[in-house]
């Protein structure tokens, strides 16, 4: 999946932003749309529309999507989609007595605090009617989780002299980091610049784009495939715009009868070799396939390794479950994966897992300023881990560099040492490339007449369209790569009700 709906969204939000004052007498009293979240582990989010029904839902990580696969939450009530939720988790064993508290975010995009109450007990009543008989209670914690707020006072530190950072709430946190962390294109500070209602606007276009079957292995099957079929179409139109540009050119070179009778063929080579070291129709060609290339695997590699589920190096597992206060044995098989990886997310979900069952008394040694400093300490090493380009997208754009060199088009000086460039790093030099395939573009409409540059753009588009083949393979891998994530997805989830089920009968 190509996720680029934030920034189209950004678009939208700033149309939104300069009609708001216009239409804000002409709007009706339906309620404000709203922006919740659960967090049991599973953790769900969803964007409530004016109407109070669900207009999007997101999972936000692995529990969620085995909690959602074969559920629709789209266009019912919050009471309804939260009943259902909570009836999920029970039969999955991911509520229960153990883990009964459940982290929630309620925030309407006009602040009122009444409607927030009102959700928060439709919330309320969802989940103690599907608790029904069984013998525990929930408890809703709507303060932010232990890592919430962690990350708040992580951030705030981190960017002291941004008054929108020093100024967010765990709410918005919630909401800006659900947002940050689906899209490489959205930064955290330009996401805090937003108010609640812009941020609600993304959120309900980017969630509507992402289901719950779209895991690690779904999106590295896709991508690799979207990438193929995409710089395919691009080094075709590429070809397109040299051929083209190049035969409308040598069609203007002056052939002066004279010059060759006289044997002065000067002016002839001089402009068949301009048109070899300045052909604007291969640089714009080359320039766009390659920035094309670099963003999409900019974006893949966002998508694919954020911060949260990146893999980390050494980490004092005896010196974390010193602070947590646990077995470091129970902890190692509670937070690495069958690979024996250890992730912060890992790492999160258990540590607000353990807080937030835990005994009030037993709550406050959790704040101790060491846990916090240790976190903050593995969170600060995975997001430099992650603003470094992975090492199969830096040699796949090592490869197209390479290939690009022989035309002349230098373009080498951006890639010297791809993996020592951070992604903000990477970006610039996408900018810096799009930016010379304007300039190439600026010549080109410069030298070729309206006529010809439509000719050009009429072949590019009939080149693009003949490509079935191509475009046949990439639909292929997409529904196999879907059938594949949802079948695993829902294997697990049976697994999972059929062990509690046993648990259950056992007691």
């Amino acid at each position: 999946m190509k996720k680029k709906t934030i920034a189209a969204a950004l678009v939208a939000v700033l149309c939104l932003s300069a009609c708001a004052a216009v239409f804000a007498g002409c709007q009706t009293e339906e309620d404000p749309r709203a922006y919740v979240s659960l967090d049991i582990n599973p953790s769900v989010s969803l964007v409530l529309a004016a109407d109070g029904t669900v207009e999007s839902a997101v999972a936000e990580n692995d529990d969620a999507r085995v909690l959602l696969v074969d559920v629709a939450l789209e266009g019912k009530t919050l009471e309804d989609a939260a009943g259902i939720v909570a009836k999920a988790s029970i039969d999955c064993g991911f509520l229960s007595e153990d883990n009964s508290v459940v982290d929630v975010t309620v925030v309407a995009e006009n602040g009122s605090v009444e409607y927030e109450g009102a959700l928060l007990g439709e919330l309320q009543q969802a989940f103690t009617a599907a608790v029904g008989e069984d013998s525990f209670d929930v408890t809703f914690n709507s303060e932010g989780s232990y890592t919430l707020n962690r990350m708040l006072e992580y951030y705030k530190e981190k960017y002291p002299e941004n008054a929108d950072v020093q100024a967010m709430t765990p709410a918005k946190l919630d909401i800006v980091l659900s947002l940050t962390q689906k899209d490489g294109s959205l930064s955290f500070e330009a996401a805090a610049s937003l108010d609640i209602s812009s941020l609600i606007t993304m959120a309900e276009t980017t969630y509507a784009e992402i289901k719950p079957y779209m895991n690690a292995a779904y999106e590295a099957a896709v991508g690799e495939a979207e990438l193929l079929y995409e710089n395919m179409k691009a080094v075709a139109a590429s070809g397109v715009w040299a051929i083209k540009y190049s035969e409308f050119m040598l069609n203007d070179i002056d052939i002066d009868i004279d010059d060759i009778i006289g044997g002065d063929l000067s002016g002839i080579f001089g402009d068949a070799e301009a048109l070899l070291t300045e052909n604007y129709g291969l640089q714009y060609g080359m320039y766009n396939t390659l920035a094309i290339t670099l963003d999409y695997l900019l974006d893949k590699g966002v998508q694919l390794q954020g911060y949260a589920d990146a893999a980390l190096a050494n980490v004092d597992t005896a010196r974390l479950s010193e602070l947590l206060g646990v077995d470091e044995t129970a902890l190692k098989e509670a937070i690495v994966d069958e690979s024996g990886n250890i992730t912060l997310e890992a790492i999160d979900s258990y540590v607000d897992r353990l807080i937030k069952n835990a005994a009030a008394d037993a709550k406050e040694e959790y704040e101790s300023s060491e846990l916090k400093e240790y976190l903050n300490g593995l969170q600060a090493r995975a997001e430099e881990q992650v603003q470094k380009l992975p090492q199969e997208y830096a040699d796949a754009i090592y490869a197209a560099a390479e290939a690009f060199e022989y035309t002349g088009v230098r373009i080498g000086e951006f890639f010297d040492d791809l993996t020592s460039l951070t992604i903000d790093d990477m970006r610039g030099a996408v900018e810096e490339l799009e930016t010379m395939r304007d300039k190439a573009m600026e010549n080109i409409e410069a030298n070729l007449t309206d006529a010809q540059l439509e000719e050009i753009k009429a072949a590019v588009a009939a080149t693009e369209e003949s490509m079935d083949e191509g475009k046949a393979q990439l639909q292929e891998v997409i529904a196999q790569a879907k059938a594949d994530a949802e079948s695993a997805l829902e294997q697990l989830k049976e697994e999972l009700i059929a062990e509690h089920k046993a648990v259950v009968t056992i007691q």
